[in-house]
């Protein structure tokens, strides 16, 4: 593995998240503004036989990645594989994007070292073959995204931000939040525009999926809770949960804020962006 690359696949957290009518397929058509935090898994990958995930810290082994992999492979006409290993720090059902972000990095990365790679429109294609997270985290930027989450325009740099993560230590099943969501008669919004400052990001937190999430978990309640009176601009749940982030202006904030909240069974801070 004299050529393996060290990649980095950083969680997002939705900004916003809308959900309207249930489609004919079965998906709910959203409007969500995802970010990326500087949180990560680490990756390492190569060229292979074929393809091969090892990642100790998923529960039950990887499928995201290697299916990513090889519909790659198979769209670009290339015999042989990829072996990646995942160093998993993002937690396992948390609202964060950990799987669907480890399938973007290596589908972004895995397709500069075929002998032709596809074009960026197949990559797109593939991603969201993969899962509706997938297509915007082949971006570092904000995104936002419609339909089931395929349609995706990036928007740019956000406000510089702190923020504070807090898992309950149980995960939620987003089929199980989805099943308790009930609809709201509001349309879904026609534009978000990206904010410019600390406050307008703050104002612009909302997520419809957070009521059956507290539902399903009241831990998450009380992190959220736990976070605003610790001083945060705003706190919610990140996408079907269960992970609750809230916004900072300062390092010193988030973190202050992280070593006194009860309740947490995994808590870490992180900053807007993939850096």
């Amino acid at each position: 593995m004299d050529d393996v690359a060290i990649i980095r696949a950083c969680a997002k957290v939705n900004l916003v998240l809308r959900v309207g009518p249930l489609r004919p397929d079965g998906y709910h058509e959203l409007v969500t503004l995802i970010a990326r935090l500087s949180l990560a898994d680490i990756l390492l990958i190569d060229r292979a036989e074929r393809t091969t995930v090892s990642c100790p810290g998923l529960p039950g082994g990887d499928t995201l990645v290697t299916r990513a992999l090889e519909l790659l492979c198979e769209s670009a006409g290339s015999d042989g594989g990829f072996h990646v290993h995942i160093d998993k720090r993002i937690p396992h059902g948390a609202g964060l994007g950990g799987g669907s972000a480890d399938a973007a990095a290596a589908l972004r990365f895995a397709n500069e070292l075929l002998p032709t790679p596809v074009i960026p429109a197949e990559l797109v294609r593939i991603a969201a073959a993969i899962g509706s997270d997938v297509p915007a985290l082949l971006h570092d930027e904000a995104t936002l995204c419609r339909g089931r989450g395929e349609q995706v325009e990036v928007l740019g740099e956000l406000p510089r931000a702190y923020v504070a993560l807090a898992h309950p230590g149980r995960p939620l099943a987003t089929r199980d939040v989805y099943r308790r969501y009930q609809p709201e008669a509001r349309p879904l919004p026609a534009a978000i525009a990206l904010p410019q400052t600390l406050d307008e990001l703050a104002a612009l937190i909302e997520n419809d999926l957070a009521v059956p999430a507290e539902q399903l978990e009241p831990a998450c309640a009380e992190l959220r809770l736990g976070l605003l009176e610790a001083g945060a601009r705003t706190a919610a749940v990140s996408g079907s949960g269960s992970v609750v982030f809230g916004l900072f202006a300062t390092e010193q904030e988030a973190e202050g804020a992280i070593a006194n909240l009860a309740g947490a069974a995994w808590k870490t801070t992180s900053t807007l962006g993939a850096r």
